[in-house]
């Protein structure tokens, strides 16, 4: 007999009851299939879903009868399989298992402009290895026992019966490839979403699971920076020169020189205003960073561009510049402030040692710490709207440039940094000074450039000698 209706109609009994199983509040609960009615002509299938423990009712399918869906929803929530789909962000009807997860990761790089090759090789790596190991199973259900079956499985490729290869097991490069794909999935399930993010913060389906490749030179970290990939010296100034030859910002070629011999990422160079230029002392003080969401140029969302006040990992410093900059830079002090080109240089200090005194004052402290509108910010390197381009503006100028001088493309504009640092070593300075100017900890630098065993091995061969 059915349950009584609040309504006072007479309710429809259930024509198949599903096993026991329990709920958060401890009662039992049932999977029901009602037969047909005039709301529902086909009949239905009531459970509630295990996404939102709220009930649910499923009606079947064109060509699908009512035992059929019984029997698919039993076998689901046995096995902890996606069910019925449920409400998210903009309303859409969405099922939160694997599958849909991975077409909201793949949008999202859409969304960030990534290339077509690159969407293809995260489009290819779901197919062909994520979705068929792990199965269209829950979001909340996948676990670290799945992400290493998909690494492993990868690694070791897949054969059938007779032997023969069905899939050829990855390299450590698209192993490594696969591994972001499922960090990828993962960031996105954390996602704060209207309805609920798929997983909490505390959730990790990668926790100790490993998926970076091997270093490839013996003794050397896996981030170490082969000196094929360091930019030479002379690649450097003739970036220089045809950036002040080229470039559409007048401002091009000092930007590349600070970048090459003071060690600024490519965000610290776009965040730096007049005020952190320090003429006497003939340094550079880094104490923010330029941010653009990366969605900032897709229709509908905000372009605003802004500086945030700490550098990546938060540590401020201080670096030198070399003298070649030191007239450049005046130069440039000069434009941004509107001031007369016979401006002196003692005059360009006493205005920006003014400038931070007045800054510390509404700081109350250090100066800073006093936030300026982006629009009334003196910056160094703005483009004809007033503030800093994005980095795909600047990659964009840069690559004009750089293809002018016939620069290897796979020596990246951020590598500048590794010849700062190196620069600095060839003159001289100790790793630890080094460390200071470059923002890292001595042991982070060495792993760029220093191969662990470089020095035990010379030993041992002087050692070997005299044997």
């Amino acid at each position: 007999m059915g349950r009584p209706r609040s309504d006072g109609a007479k309710s429809v009994p259930p024509v198949r009851i599903g096993k026991p199983r329990p709920s958060t509040s401890g009662r039992a609960w049932r999977v029901r299939a009602y037969a047909p009615t005039p709301g529902a002509p086909n009949g239905r299938v009531s459970y509630r879903n295990p996404e939102t423990g709220k009930q649910t009712n499923q009606v079947p399918a064109a060509g699908e009868t009512l035992d059929t869906l019984f029997d698919n929803v039993e076998r689901a929530l046995d096995q902890r399989l996606a069910l019925a789909p449920t409400k998210d962000d903009d309303g859409a009807i969405v099922v939160r298992n694997l599958t849909n997860l991975g077409e909201i990761y793949l949008q999202s790089l859409r969304d960030k402009k990534r290339s077509e090759a690159y969407l293809a090789n995260r489009t290819s790596l779901l197919a062909r290895w994520v979705y068929p190991v792990i199965g269209d199973v829950l979001v909340e259900d996948w676990s670290v026992a799945d992400s290493e079956k998909v690494l492993a499985n990868a690694r070791a490729g897949e054969r059938d019966a007779q032997g023969n290869v069905v899939k050829a097991p990855l390299g450590p490069a698209r192993a490594e490839d696969l591994g972001s794909t499922l960090a990828g999935l993962r960031q996105t399930a954390h996602m704060k979403r209207t309805g609920g993010r798929w997983l909490s913060l505390d959730e990790n389906p990668l926790e100790g699971v490993s998926y970076g490749r091997s270093a490839a030179i013996q003794g050397a970290s896996r981030d170490y920076v082969p000196p094929s990939h360091r930019p030479a010296t002379e690649k450097v100034l003739a970036a220089i020169a045809m950036a002040d030859e080229i470039s559409k910002w007048a401002w091009m070629s000092l930007c590349v020189l600070i970048a090459a011999f003071c060690g600024l990422r490519l965000s610290e160079q776009l965040g730096l205003r007049v005020v952190d230029i320090d003429l006497r002392n003939r340094e550079i003080d880094v104490n923010g960073v330029w941010e653009v969401p990366r969605n900032a140029e897709m229709p509908g969302y905000s372009r605003e561009r802004y500086r945030r006040p700490h550098t990546k990992n938060r540590k401020r410093r201080t670096v030198p510049y070399p003298g070649t900059a030191h007239s450049l830079l005046m130069k440039r002090i000069r434009e941004a402030l509107d001031l007369a080109p016979q401006t002196t240089e003692a005059d360009l200090i006493e205005s920006i040692e003014k400038e931070r005194e007045r800054r510390a004052d509404l700081a109350g402290g250090d100066w800073r710490d006093h936030h300026v509108a982006t629009t009334e910010e003196d910056w160094l390197f703005p483009d004809p709207s007033g503030v800093p381009p994005t980095k795909e503006g600047f990659n964009d100028e840069w690559h004009i440039i750089r293809d002018a001088i016939s620069w290897k493309t796979y020596i990246k504009y951020r590598n500048m940094r590794h010849h700062a640092a190196l620069w600095w070593k060839a003159n001289g300075h100790s790793w630890g000074l080094i460390a200071e100017y470059d923002g890292h900890d001595v042991k982070t630098l060495l792993s760029y450039y220093v191969l662990a065993s470089e020095d035990e091995r010379g030993k041992s061969k002087d050692i070997l000698k005299g044997l």
